[in-house]
């Protein structure tokens, strides 16, 4: 490499970055018209560009310097900490150094020493990219663009880094700040590309999801908000409702965190993990229940209820379930008379207060017939698909199928709609 990076380190990994830097050193050097590796330095870039799926090398930098962390970002997410001198000098020193080559005109300069007439570096890509890098981009290469060898001046370089700073400070870098749902296996994994869902198709469920939207809007505005149980029979709307907050939130910097009840272990991690970040975050566990003896609830437990640790301001637990007291229950559990448990009335109060906990318990609840076909008929008119034989249809493909419930009205729906009726 020709000149080290000093704060954005985790370019120099990029395959984009390693081929620019490569191509750059061999045309320096007077060699260069004989430099057996020119050409395929710069097929390495142009490979680099398209394996990417970005339209151009400015598009490429501009992308990573919002999706890759750095101490910069690491310094500023979420706060208004004023910018170090030595992280300042060192974050100069490498954007006048990317700067300086995104505004070479490549493609001229390699033809031109091969003479050769080599393909672009731009037009790489039919779609944009993943999500909006314009405003960023042209501040990297300046008001004449790509290629176009304009000298990079301080105003230039304080440009991009008041810019960066700002985003940092909002949003943070990396996948935490480029996507709006994950899944926690271990880590956080994105969810490229999450369901979107509107809560305007819940028909009927206006009094839980108002109770769920105004405890979504504290989060939101930074006042205290409570973890959510969502009770009800399968196919009644918990999992759309949830879902359907990401889509009406997301703008407003709402994120999603998927957590499987067996990876509730792991809870403590993913609240350290989510902790510093400026977004606002709803850890969605899906089907939440345990069986006796499972001791998974326990960290959940202590999140609920407090521990020495302060919980996240940013974070709630939003859980959907079909038991109400979120542990199976058996006669044989109840306490009695010549039970080995001395205290089974507090063990078994212990198993059952789980769902007291949550501060927010909403019921989501069985669909009867009439209000099966009151869900049938609001999705039908927002899909256009009113008929005269409606009612009719519906309550045969319920009967034929599994029964009433939002599901069930959903697919009902979908059916129509695939059959084109």
């Amino acid at each position: 490499m020709t000149t080290p990076l000093f704060l954005f380190r985790n370019l120099a990994a990029r395959p984009w970055w390693r081929a620019l830097d490569a191509l750059g050193d061999a045309l320096a050097h007077e060699h260069a018209r004989e430099h057996a590796d020119l050409a395929g330095y710069y097929q390495q870039l142009y490979a680099a560009l398209t394996d990417h799926a970005v339209p151009d090398l400015a598009s490429a930098a501009a992308i990573d310097l919002l999706g890759l962390e750095s101490p910069l970002s690491q310094l500023l997410m979420g706060t208004d900490e004023a910018v170090p001198n030595g992280l300042e000098m060192g974050a100069r020193r490498d954007l006048t150094r990317m700067m300086t080559l995104l505004r070479r005109d490549w493609q001229f300069e390699v033809s031109r020493v091969l003479d050769d007439v080599l393909p672009p570096l731009h037009a790489l890509a039919v779609s944009d990219p993943p999500y909006d890098v314009a405003e960023l981009r042209g501040l990297l290469v300046g008001e004449r663009g790509e290629g176009a060898a304009d000298e990079v001046g301080p105003d230039a370089v304080d440009a991009v880094l008041g810019w960066l700073a700002e985003r940092y400070r909002r949003h943070g870098a990396g996948p935490l700040a480029r996507f709006a749902a994950f899944r926690w296996d271990g880590t956080l994994r994105p969810v490229v590309y999450p369901v979107r869902v509107g809560l305007e198709r819940l028909v009927g469920l206006d009094r839980p999801l108002n109770r769920l939207v105004d405890n979504t809007e504290a989060l939101l505005a930074g006042r205290p908000a409570q973890h959510a149980l969502l009770y009800g029979p399968r196919g009644s709307g918990k999992s759309t409702a949830v879902k359907g907050l990401l889509t009406r939130y997301h703008a407003r910097g709402l994120r999603l965190v998927e957590l499987p009840t067996a990876a509730l272990v792991d809870l403590p991690d993913v609240l350290d993990t989510l902790r510093p970040r400026p977004h606002r975050y709803i850890l969605f566990v899906d089907d939440l229940s345990f069986e006796p003896g499972d001791s998974r609830y326990a960290p959940l437990k202590t999140l609920l209820e407090g521990s020495l640790s302060d919980r996240p301001g940013n974070v709630v637990v939003y859980a959907t379930s079909n038991r109400r007291h979120l542990v199976s229950e058996q006669f044989s559990d109840r306490p009695g008379l010549y039970d080995d448990d001395v205290h089974g009335g507090d063990t078994q109060n212990e198993r059952l207060a789980l769902a007291d906990r949550f501060g927010l318990t909403l019921t989501f609840p069985n669909a009867s017939q009439q209000r099966y076909l009151e869900i049938v008929r609001g999705l039908a008119e927002t899909e256009n698909l009113l008929l005269d034989d409606l009612d009719e249809r519906a309550i045969r493909y319920a009967e034929w199928g599994n029964g009433y419930s939002g599901r069930t009205a959903q697919q009902f729906i979908d059916t129509l709609k695939a059959s084109s009726v």
